[in-house]
């Protein structure tokens, strides 16, 4: 059977700073991933040309800021441009970065086979696909940068075999983001959409439903080592078969850089002198998963070890070192901040048991009968005054 594409891409945030590099990362370090970051649009055309894409689907966000950054909106329209004479078409809404003000309604000149979804109402688009599929591909945008309102009801009156429904919204109330467009999988999976083409959360997701599915594909590109920013990012392919069914969308990267969080375990470790080695190794196994992109890495000290009282006592000269080290194995990447969650790996029972100011203030804690302080307060003083003690067991 004979399968068409669609691309579906969201929160490209075109325009944005980077952020979290950090003092540490080289001034023509950051000069590059910032060059680098430009290019990820041009990636996306890229991606739905080769591809060989019917037409492209942006759920939101396509700009950082309200108003837009001149540079990014060039690239925008030589993207566009280059997208229609492919004669791929764009379909795209504006969410909450990028609202759809009466000041800005389309964010500048677009090319012929690009169409901006309005605010307030749900707009309609039958496209045949080369297989001879007929797709509906149906939206709303964001009048305001907070919208509260759920607009999936909107969708309730889009008619056709196969609806393609793109939305920004925040489904489940995922806390990570702000609350805006709120649905729950529910009103999802009651609406006549087979297909939603949703944006807003920065983590990939794809679920099934009786339908089809509904899909965030993340940002097109980091932008942090803030947890949902880190790791491959870029878009979904979706492949509608001749009769309209949908088959489980494709992740493509499209990122120019990655960003990534590196946490290293030193709980088994009493060798202060082994901890740049693992660093080290750590990191080699990072840069082999990826994808040949220039990785910025937080790296950050865990468990409970040994060796953490000397750790904190020599930390700038470890890092310095760490820094030395990695330098030739980030091949033009960097390490944006190092921290250490590393605590000393103490027996606190024999320590409650010690005739010394440790042992007499940990009985003192234990024996009050209304604490001032919570179970995590209580553990965290607890380590903290072993650790001032340099106690080691």
């Amino acid at each position: 059977m004979a399968t068409a594409r669609f691309l579906h891409a969201a929160d490209l945030h075109l325009g944005s700073p980077l952020k979290s590099l950090g003092q540490r990362v080289p001034e023509a370090i950051h000069k590059s991933a910032i060059e680098l970051v430009n290019t990820v649009f041009q990636n996306l055309v890229d991606t739905a040309i080769r591809e060989q894409v019917d037409f492209v689907v942006i759920a939101g966000d396509i700009y950082d800021q309200a108003d837009r950054d001149p540079a990014a909106q060039v690239r925008v329209t030589l993207g566009f441009n280059k997208l229609s004479k492919a004669g791929i078409k764009v379909f795209l809404v504006h969410g909450n970065h990028d609202p759809l003000t009466p000041d800005f309604l389309s964010g500048g000149m677009l090319p012929e086979g690009v169409v901006v979804f309005p605010a307030r109402e749900v707009a309609s688009y039958s496209v045949k696909m080369r297989n001879g599929a007929v797709v509906t591909v149906a939206g709303v945008s964001y009048e305001t940068e907070k919208e509260e309102s759920n607009l999936v009801p909107l969708f309730a009156q889009v008619k056709g075999d196969t609806i393609v429904g793109v939305l920004h919204t925040n489904v489940g109330g995922d806390n990570q983001h702000g609350n805006y467009a709120p649905c729950s999988v529910q009103d999802l999976e009651n609406s006549p959409v087979n297909y939603w083409a949703l944006g807003h959360i920065h983590d990939r997701q794809v679920h099934p439903t009786p339908k089809g599915f509904w899909a965030y594909p993340g940002n097109l590109q980091g932008r942090s080592t803030k947890p949902t920013e880190c790791g491959p990012k870029g878009v979904l392919i979706v492949e509608v078969d001749e009769d309209g069914s949908l088959n489980t969308p494709k992740f493509v990267a499209c990122d120019a850089l990655r960003f990534q969080r590196l946490s290293v375990d030193l709980t088994t470790v009493d060798i202060y002198n082994s901890v740049i080695p693992m660093v080290v190794t750590a990191l080699e196994n990072a840069v082999s998963e990826s994808d040949g992109q220039m990785l910025l890495v937080r790296l950050e000290f865990i468990g409970k070890s040994p060796i953490a009282i000397e750790l904190n006592k020599n930390f700038e000269v470890l890092s310095e070192g760490i820094m030395n080290a990695v330098e030739p194995i980030l091949a033009g990447g960097a390490v944006t901040k190092i921290e250490n969650s590393c605590r000393n790996s103490i027996n606190l029972e024999q320590a409650r048991n010690r005739d010394n100011l440790l042992g007499h203030l940990l009985r003192e804690l234990d024996s009050l009968d209304d604490p001032v302080v919570d179970d995590e307060t209580f553990a965290a003083v607890e380590n903290l005054l072993a650790n001032s003690m340099g106690s080691k067991e």
